[in-house]
């Protein structure tokens, strides 16, 4: 008997459908488990638009989707010779980063230098990153911290040959590459280090104690809080939410009215969708905030169910 169709499926074709550069595409929310699975089992393969397949990671991550995590992993080939191709091995590499079990989490991290030794340090060195957060701490930036310091060596040894020959116009762009690369590792990489101390930290405590400091990171209020760093804590939230969602919905709560009072609305308004995200029901005072900062469709833990 074929399966009956579901709303969510029409949801899940939206949103996979859309187009990410005119309009934001949030992972639809709530979503059935099995749905969920099944879509991006049917649509994870080799021939998938690079936007296509960030937006089926995105929900693998989100859903914790693990049952998915051999698709990602099939699509690691060692074939890569297109830049396209690039950029779907990343996708894949984040997803198993977060939804692999030890083994393919393991296999993926080696398959990960094999391919940033194929990447682009000029075209693709922003994608790698994203790879290396995605593997956190356990990664750390070493690898990529070097992949970068031998592309300056080798842009140096061009420099002065390029002076040599009186190259002047050559010389500048060359300088200006090292300069980029050079700013990037001081300031860029130096940040991401940062935070993945910061993740170590709030790791290394119990389940309960993480929610505070994790529900600060998402609602992004924080000088710590990254983009980067506010999805990882939304992220390790939603992981949390079947052992601590009362707690995490509490905090929500309460940073929502604190920063209300502050007349940080915006963020208010972030908080208070989040904690009806894991289970709080809003009161008259509240719905009067959410309708003062309508949603932009760009924070993660909101309940969208008409989209």
């Amino acid at each position: 008997m074929a399966p009956i169709p579901s709303h969510d499926d029409e949801r899940l074709e939206r949103y996979y459908d859309t187009a990410t550069k005119y309009h934001p595409a949030p992972v639809p929310t709530p979503l059935e488990r099995a749905r969920a699975i099944a879509f991006v089992n049917s649509k994870v393969d080799r021939a998938a638009p690079p936007e296509g397949l960030r937006k089926l990671m995105r929900l693998a991550v989100f859903y914790d989707l693990r049952e998915t995590a051999g698709a990602f992993a099939a699509l690691l080939t060692g074939g890569e010779n297109q830049p396209e191709d690039i950029v779907r091995s990343a996708l894949a590499l984040i997803a198993l980063a977060w939804i692999g079990d030890p083994g393919q989490q393991g296999r993926a991290q080696g398959y990960y230098h094999a391919l940033q030794d194929r990447a682009s340090v000029d075209q693709q060195r922003d994608l790698m990153l994203e790879v290396v957060e995605a593997f956190g701490p356990r990664e750390g930036t070493g690898y990529h911290r070097q992949w970068i310091q031998n592309s300056v060596a080798g842009l140096g040894e061009r420099l002065r040959q390029a002076n040599t020959a009186r190259d002047i116009p050559g010389a500048k762009l060359l300088q200006e590459k090292i300069n980029a690369l050079t700013e990037y590792l001081n300031i860029q990489l130096a940040r991401v280090d940062r935070a993945f101390s910061l993740r170590q930290r709030i790791e290394a405590v119990d389940a309960p104690t993480q929610v505070k400091p994790l529900v600060a990171l998402s609602i992004a209020n924080t000088p710590e809080a990254t983009p980067p760093l506010s999805y990882w804590a939304s992220m390790r939230l939603l992981r949390l939410g079947p052992i601590a969602g009362g707690r995490i919905a509490a905090e929500f709560s309460s940073q929502a009215a604190a920063l209300a009072r502050a007349g940080q609305e915006f963020f208010g308004a972030r908080a208070l969708r989040a904690a009806e995200y894991f289970g709080y029901a809003p009161a008259e005072p509240d719905y009067q905030l959410l309708a003062s900062q309508p949603d932009t469709l760009t924070d993660p833990l909101v309940l969208r169910p008409d989209l």
